[in-house]
């Protein structure tokens, strides 16, 4: 059978398209095929993000949201109002049935679970372990091999992994405050070459999803993510008798370069096209906002495919992980920096791109000077 659409990989951005096409009725005379290795049956990550109130918000399966953060260095220890933002919590697993649901009532949708071998653009065909699947429109590709990131190759990229471990806990006496989260804690081990922060996410005053979160170069094994998630209950939270409810890994690439293009019929979406914010490693937003340009390409049956994005914002992007990646300044000194000199709701109306430029130049005279000018340099020239 050939379908209209493919869409390779059923993660936030595959997910996210094929509920958009269904929601903006793309799919009422046309097939659509999603392929992934797995099942999608259970709750293995977390998407968090800021945003003001939208419509398009109440539709999500929101677990949580705080209108609270703290931020804590060894010489700060800040709670602040995010207004005009909240904090959103979704788990994995309410992402995946809130979709599933949708798709079980749409006969147009086909879900298959396999592995994708290759894609041949000129045949607009998909090898998968157990077949071949062929489409007449675009396949939307998701997924991506290590060679296909171009930082890896390339000196002169910036590319570090923001990786993190985390547990969500029960304790026995009430240790958390369910009302405000802590964004970022920096009061953990340096890591050269990057960032190191803890970081929590409270339920109630007895569960919270707490994780080690790292930015560098290379990955930690997993005994060295417990150890430092361990030692971070028990010595900065005074946690000693706790449960552990559930178990979060992943592993986000941030670079300043952009993975794919596209290649005729094969549409990057997601990670692979460059939603995921290069000095944050936040996505969820940003890759909503792309499958929205993606369904009006289709809608008015244009050819603009593409992830729209600010450069100058891009250029502040690749400062910092110049910054970063080169050890100029160590992690907790910037972070700590703009923490300090800045209130949050500007931090995080910058990190959304909607900063004008007074206020970016008041957040810029905050960082360590001459490394970032230093950075700045070597960016231009």
């Amino acid at each position: 059978m050939k379908y209209d659409y493919i869409i390779g990989g059923a993660g936030l951005a595959g997910l996210t398209l094929a509920w958009q096409m269904i929601e903006n009725g793309l799919l009422e005379d046309k097939q659509l095929l999603i392929i992934d290795a797995d099942k999608k049956d259970s709750n293995d990550r977390t998407w968090c993000f800021w945003s003001e109130p939208k419509m398009w918000l109440t539709k999500l399966p929101i677990k949580q949201s705080w209108d609270t953060a703290v931020v804590k260095g060894h010489d700060f220890d800040l709670s602040q109002k995010l207004e005009p933002y909240r904090y959103y919590k979704i788990e994995g697993i309410d992402y995946y049935n809130f979709i599933r649901e949708q798709l079980s009532i749409t006969p147009q949708v086909t879900f298959i679970q396999d592995v994708i071998l290759s894609e041949n653009e000129e045949l607009k065909s998909i090898k998968t372990q157990n077949s071949t699947y062929h489409y007449s429109s675009y396949f939307f590709k998701s997924y991506f091999f290590p060679d296909e990131i171009e930082a890896l190759s390339n000196p002169k990229k910036h590319f570090i992994w923001q990786h993190f471990y985390g547990w969500k806990i029960k304790t026995k006496k009430a240790h958390f405050d369910p009302h405000q989260i802590t964004y970022m804690d920096l009061q953990v081990p340096e890591v050269k070459g990057g960032l190191s922060f803890a970081y929590i996410l409270p339920e109630t005053e007895n569960e919270a999803l707490v994780e080690y979160t790292l930015f560098s170069a290379d990955l930690w094994g997993e005994e060295a993510y417990k150890s430092s998630l361990e030692d971070y209950i028990r010595n900065n939270l005074g946690i000693d008798d706790y449960s552990i409810l559930e178990v979060e890994y992943n592993k986000i690439p941030m670079t300043n370069s952009i993975f794919a293009k596209r290649s005729k019929s094969i549409i990057p979406i997601g990670t692979l096209a460059g939603t995921v914010k290069p000095s944050t490693g936040y996505s969820f937003v940003r890759n909503y906002n792309h499958i929205q340009q993606i369904i009006n390409t289709l809608n008015s049956s244009g050819d603009d495919f593409g992830i729209s994005g600010s450069k100058k914002f891009r250029f502040y992007d690749e400062v910092l992980m110049n910054v970063l990646h080169t050890g100029k300044s160590s992690g907790h000194e910037v972070f700590g920096n703009l923490y300090k000199r800045n209130k949050l709701p500007l931090l995080l109306k910058f990190l959304n791109e909607d900063t004008n430029l007074l206020e970016d130049l008041k957040i810029m005279n905050t960082v360590p000077k001459w490394a970032f000018i230093k950075a700045v340099a070597e960016e231009l020239f």
